[in-house]
């Protein structure tokens, strides 16, 4: 019987050990895991919101001290995330949108100029929105979190 019990604790405390080289594994990898969290989250609501606005801003919706835009097709071809650097003590990104509309809007200042500051506004209100679980008053230039800042920058195709 001596021999069983032995065994019975030997066996527990390489439990123990392996219990506990998995947990500073966890909590040294924690940090990472929730920054590239907030990153993500953060890029999926910009282009959620960039979406919303050129679907409503191509349809002709706009709101009342607003410049109209002609109705056509706008698309958001792409929305990158650039690291600009500091902003304060938080890490500054840029969403990058890239836009896709037919020529008398995207040729035309004042048509693509009004069409991205809502891109850009809308980008960034959702973003707000998903870390703040509210809808901020008005435009919008730029939402900080508790690790970064986040801007946004519109162009054409």
């Amino acid at each position: 019987m001596g021999m069983w019990s032995r065994r019975r604790g030997q066996i527990s405390i390489e439990f123990i050990i392996l219990v506990g080289a998995i947990m500073v594994m966890v909590v040294a990898v924690f940090p990472f895991i929730m920054s590239a969290n907030e990153l993500s989250k953060a890029h999926a609501a910009a282009r959620d919101g960039a979406t919303f606005a050129a679907g409503m801003r191509g349809m002709g919706y706009r709101a009342a001290d607003v410049n109209p835009v002609p109705e056509g097709v706008v698309k958001v071809l792409r929305v990158d995330m650039v690291k600009v650097g500091n902003y304060s003590n938080l890490e500054w990104y840029r969403f990058d949108i890239l836009l896709s509309a037919p020529g008398y809007i995207a040729d035309d200042a004042s048509y693509a100029s009004s069409l991205c500051a809502t891109v850009r506004s809308q980008a960034l209100r959702h973003v707000h929105y998903a870390f703040y679980g509210t809808w901020p008053a008005g435009a919008v230039s730029r939402v900080n979190t508790t690790r970064y800042t986040f801007t946004a920058g519109c162009d054409f195709e």
